[in-house]
């Protein structure tokens, strides 16, 4: 039973921070309600008469309209009191349900109503807890079946639900039951990716530091550089091994201005050491070899000026070249699709968190979902090896189609996501989208078949000075480019909109 839990529930848990600052949205948002219900159940006869609802008056229903007002304005309060995380999110989890039963009720039991459900449903997704899913199946059955029998008129406008209210309860209670899967499903996405994420990075560290132990072994039997130089910078001796390290005689060194050695970025980090006192001293700087080159060198320094045999800095260079360049090589490999060369998922979804943290007041950024439509197909016939063909030729168009200081990313398979920053107007991100597409379609040889590739995108734009969550924002362009594959009109979609009735218009919100 307990593998069977697992497999079926995500293990997914927020930090407490993340956790803290979401508990306190939706504690605003149940705070904020309360008077909006109240207003509606208090002019509950005006709005049912506006809505063309059932006239009928019942003043035991309009008893339990009034108690479940209440009982949201008690959950909205006891809240501010529960400081325990999993209680603190079944008060806000049941209080935001209340308030859902208690705004059908002030609407006559209107079905457009119910859709307050399902809003309230997405909102307690965001806690990733599963209790608090299932506290919504078993609210929402409870609600339905026992309301809808004492008084259908309340929860139901469809007159054939008065007389079968248990199946219309289980028939609501089912597609909730229906969005608690898809959120169940969403967050084991993310699990899943968070734990690619760390896998990588984990690996990566171990490579480096593998790479750097068995470099130390190698190079302990080599001999490092020593230099003894005065206050001055002047370089009074050289060991043997400068001609092997560094490409110069010794004797051609000794004498010389040693800074000149040293990349012109680096040299204040050299005279930090200088001025470090008699404790050794240690740092990486660029070292120019003899034949002109840059070198990387640990150097390590000791001010042995106050002991009369050496008079001077004792300075020793060892080359590292090879492990900073493993490492800068770690360090792509960890953040960029092996294949494409664009960022990986984790790399993407960090330089995502923080395009959002850098937008300023009024400033926006617009995320782009990509999508090959005909991909698998062409996979199976030509073979995997076409199918990277037309990946990496995805990858190319995707460059060629977007600025500089924008950022693409593979997100996995035939998946790819562009960050448009600095987006002031919808219509930027769609004439990028229309570019992309147009890219796209060109035609690519693959395998010696000649390939028109298309695609659908997402588009999805953040809220004013960043205030939308990374992961939702992905969500949203998700979304949007399932609702372009369904239109496949345009290629295109952007979140929230029908595609027939899309307009270009300015993100400020102006018509």
């Amino acid at each position: 039973m307990r593998a069977w839990i697992s497999g079926l529930i995500p293990d997914v848990h927020l930090p407490d921070e993340a956790f803290a600052a979401r508990h306190r949205a939706l504690r605003t948002v149940l705070t904020l309600a309360v008077p909006v219900l109240v207003a509606m159940a208090a002019f509950r006869d005006r709005i049912v008469a506006m809505l063309d609802g059932p006239q009928a008056a019942h003043t035991h229903g309009v008893s339990i309209m009034w108690a479940m007002v209440v009982s949201t304005a008690v959950c909205a309060a006891v809240a501010n009191f529960v400081d325990a995380r999993r209680a603190g999110s079944l008060v806000v989890s049941l209080g935001l349900l209340l308030g859902s039963a208690a705004l059908v009720h002030a609407g006559g039991g209107l079905t457009d109503l119910h859709f307050g459900f399902f809003i309230v449903l997405g909102l307690i997704g965001l806690y990733q807890e599963w209790l608090t899913l299932v506290l919504s199946v078993a609210l929402v059955a409870v609600h339905h079946v026992i309301v809808g029998i004492v008084v259908p008129e309340l929860v139901f406008s469809d007159a054939r639900a008065w007389q079968h209210p248990v199946f219309f309860a289980v028939l609501h209670a089912t597609l909730v039951l229906a969005m608690c899967a898809v959120q169940l499903a969403y967050w084991r996405f993310i699990s899943q990716a968070q734990a690619e994420t760390r896998r990588v990075e984990q690996t990566a560290a171990e490579q480096l530091r593998r790479r750097e132990e068995r470099y130390r072994a190698l190079v302990q039997d080599s001999c490092d550089v020593i230099n003894v130089v005065d206050r001055d910078g002047t370089i009074d001796s050289v060991s043997p091994a400068a001609q092997a390290v560094l490409g110069y005689r010794p004797e051609d060194l000794v004498g010389s201005d040693y800074f000149q050695l040293i990349h012109p970025d680096d040299v204040n980090a050299i005279r930090a050491c200088w001025e470090g006192g008699t404790a050794e001293q240690r740092t990486e700087v660029r070292t120019r070899h003899a034949d002109g080159s840059w070198h990387w060198h640990d150097v390590t320094l000791r001010d042995l000026t106050g002991q009369p045999a050496v008079g001077g800095f004792v300075v020793s260079h060892r080359d590292v070249t090879e492990r900073r360049e493993f490492q800068d090589l770690l360090q792509h490999e960890a953040a960029h699709d092996v294949l494409t060369g664009l960022l990986n998922r984790g790399a993407l979804v960090r330089a995502l968190e923080q395009a959002l943290t850098g937008l300023t007041d009024g400033d926006r950024l617009a995320v782009l979902f990509i999508d090959l439509n005909d991909f698998k197909p062409i996979n199976d016939t030509l073979g995997h090896q076409a199918g990277d063909t037309l990946l990496v030729s995805v990858a190319h168009a995707l460059q060629r189609s977007v600025l500089g200081s924008d950022t693409i990313g593979r997100l996995g398979g035939d998946e790819f996501a562009v960050v448009l920053r600095h987006i002031n107007a919808l219509d930027n991100a769609i004439a990028v989208a229309t570019r992309i597409l147009a890219a796209m379609a060109e035609p690519v040889d693959v395998a010696g078949t000649t390939i028109r590739c298309r695609g659908s995108i997402g588009i999805a734009a953040s809220e004013p000075g960043g205030g939308t969550d990374t992961d939702e924002l992905l969500h949203r362009a998700d979304a949007a480019m399932y609702q372009a594959k369904r239109a496949r009109d345009t290629g295109w979609a952007v979140y929230g909109e029908e595609v027939q009735a899309l307009k270009p218009r300015p993100l400020s919100g102006t018509p």
